[in-house]
């Protein structure tokens, strides 16, 4: 059996949080995410056709360095009958847990592959209540937008039940501020109190070459300080284990302030 990738990594340490992964890329997105870093790969610029058999014994070599077995894009799912076959051939024959980074908007396929998948991770691109704003950072025409998150909905219940479910959301300037982060905290809170590890990332926004609009190309990077404030809100709504991630600190957990007692006079 063959698949489209854009290409792979043996070790990563970003791809899953706290681990290190096997990272492949899928090409084609359904999404036209105006600020993507991956726009090449997602509108299918970068691609080629091979063997699954080839990807396996990649895979198998790095076995032995690696926690997750980790998939990515684009869209994965855009390809769920030959991802199907290699997560069942990783697992089957590796023993390794599966990771796969979505945007949840395919919940048909999302429920095929849920049962053999660890970790899930889904870009969360606005507040779940807002279709004109979601239309707006995924590039899709209003129409078109509010389906697509009806299905997004239908995917986050599916994506619940993973032993390991991390919600991202990057806050785009012009597109998600503070008071829009709070707005996805509240509307992802009911997906995020299943059984298992579950997580929330604010991430910072960086212009990175690769992303095509000129306009946000060439806009600057989120203030890492506003990154921290819209994760400590987050955190406050959300009341699980919430991360910021920034060029300037890396990856950080949100931690409980500290209550200091007055002391007595």
């Amino acid at each position: 059996m063959k698949i489209f990738i854009a290409g792979w990594k043996e070790l990563s340490l970003v791809d899953v949080l706290e681990n290190v992964s096997f990272t492949l890329w899928l090409p084609f997105c359904n999404f036209r995410c105006p600020w993507c870093n991956n726009s090449s790969i997602a509108r299918g610029k970068e691609k080629k056709l091979v063997e699954i058999d080839e990807i396996f014994e990649a895979v198998k070599r790095a076995a032995p360095f690696i926690d997750y077995f980790h998939v990515t894009g684009g869209e994965p799912t855009l390809q769920a009958r030959a991802l199907k076959y290699l997560f069942k051939k990783v697992k089957n024959e590796l023993g390794l847990p599966a990771s796969m980074d979505t945007n949840a908007s395919v919940p048909e396929m999302l429920e095929e592959l849920i049962n053999l998948i660890d970790h899930v991770a889904i870009d969360v691109k606005a507040p779940l209540n807002n279709s004109k704003l979601y239309s707006k950072v995924t590039g899709l025409d209003p129409l078109t937008g509010a389906l697509m998150l009806n299905k997004v909905r239908k995917g986050l219940e599916i994506a619940s039940r993973a032993k390991f479910l991390e919600l991202r959301t990057t806050m785009v300037p012009g597109f998600i501020e503070v008071k829009e982060i709070e707005q996805v905290a509240r509307t992802i809170k009911k997906y995020l109190q299943g059984n298992g590890r579950r997580v929330y990332v604010v991430q910072q926004f960086i212009p990175y070459e690769t992303i095509s609009d000129t306009e946000l190309r060439n806009r600057s990077r989120t203030p890492p300080e506003l990154v921290k404030t819209a994760a400590r809100k987050a955190y406050e709504i959300l009341e699980t284990e919430t991360y910021y991630r920034t060029l300037e600190d890396g990856t950080v957990k949100v931690m409980p302030e500290q209550k200091f007692k007055q002391p007595s006079v």
